[in-house]
């Protein structure tokens, strides 16, 4: 029996090495896969629109701000994730056809420092004698505040300027490099460049600002923050654009509880580096926080059913804001002409769709209503 026992344990124990090694082996084999498929490349040739993947030589891309998350493995794991999106997201805009009677002024940097995420692009519809008499609408990017730059949104904001308003597309940096902080910042910083050198257009009064997903979050904290002194203060916000006062805010699948968000938020809130460690900050990860200490304008929001990582955020701002008394409206799709699912953030993927117009143009009706006022 002593031998039978014997046997049968050291049976055991081989067993048990061998799924280590296996393990061991996955696990190395995943972290080598992580860094190659994340490697940065020169801001001087073609690089990729993911944190921690563009480099410089003239140029500090990385922030001391977000060395703690630098090697965070939900990070790490998301630059990959978010490196093969950016394939997909290409793959739709090339069988994709934007409008051509668009004039475009592209990579003004509104901060000069030689960072290509400090930059944005102008739209307007050609055809117009006074181009300043259009409505504005200024964009933030999504893609999980790791990925994106404005080229992501460009077909998305060229069908806005179609629609005959001047288009801001604003890119900012991203995480890891820096941490949410720093990207309100660089996004105070684009509506401070816009009320100092295009203050003619209606004077700052008919503005809308745009966002999606996360970049829907940083939209909606840009408004509340320009609305707010102490605020702008915790924010550490050089730029505030204390001028504009937008007419109307169009969020789409915004996610702006980053701290409250379910399962979500294992990932969100890592996005706020060391600043989940300082109380104030801490407390001001999810959007009812900030609406305790500021206001923003009128919203229209957009939805689906088949977005499955912000439908409940979204419904969730939109209580919040009727709670608030402040004007909102909210639309949540069905599927699509083909009985599909509408994915997050449809209208913005795929802004020539039936559904996307449809959406786009509620957005848009939303702020004329405003202006009207």
């Amino acid at each position: 029996m002593a031998t039978a026992e014997k046997k049968k344990m050291k049976k055991g124990v081989k067993a048990l090495i061998i799924i280590v090694c296996i393990i061991a082996f996955i696990a190395l084999a995943s972290v080598i896969f992580i860094n190659v498929t994340t490697r940065p490349s020169k801001d001087t040739e073609p690089y990729h629109a993911v944190g921690g993947m563009v480099v410089s030589d003239t140029v500090e891309y990385k922030s001391d701000s977000a060395k703690s998350i630098r090697h965070n493995p939900i990070v790490r794991m998301f630059q990959m994730i978010w490196r093969f999106c950016e394939d997909g997201d290409k793959a739709k805009h090339a069988a994709q056809t934007p409008p051509s009677d668009i004039v475009k002024d592209v990579d003004i940097p509104y901060i000069d420092d030689g960072n290509v995420f400090h930059k944005l692009d102008v739209y307007y519809p050609e055809g117009f004698e006074d181009v300043r008499s259009l409505p504005i609408i200024v964009d933030f990017h999504g893609g999980g505040w790791i990925y994106g730059d404005k080229n992501l949104n460009e077909y998305y904001c060229l069908e806005l300027a179609h629609k005959g308003y001047v288009v801001f597309n604003v890119s900012y940096r991203l995480v890891p490099d820096v941490t949410v902080i720093e990207q309100i910042q660089d996004c105070l910083a684009a509506m401070c460049y816009i009320n100092d050198n295009y203050s003619g257009y209606t004077n700052n009064s008919n503005m809308l600002i745009t966002g999606d997903s996360a970049g829907g979050m940083l939209a909606s904290y840009v408004a509340a923050i320009m609305n707010s002194e102490e605020l702008q203060e915790t924010f550490n916000a050089e730029y505030y654009a204390n001028g504009i006062q937008p007419s109307a805010l169009l969020l789409t699948s915004p996610v702006a509880f980053m701290k409250s968000g379910g399962y979500f938020s294992i990932y969100t809130s890592v996005m706020w580096g060391d600043s989940r460690k300082d109380e104030t900050l801490s407390n001001l990860m999810d959007i009812d926080k900030i609406l305790e200490k500021s206001t923003i304008p009128p919203a229209y929001l957009i939805t689906s059913e088949g977005d499955a990582l912000a439908r409940e955020q979204t419904h969730k701002l939109y209580d919040l804001l009727q709670e608030k008394g402040i004007e909102s409206e909210i639309v949540d799709f069905g599927d699509d002409e083909n009985g599909k699912a509408l994915p997050h953030v449809f209208s913005v993927l795929f802004p020539f769709d039936k559904a996307g117009q449809e959406a786009i143009d509620g957005g848009l009706a939303f702020y004329q209503k405003q202006i009207a006022k």
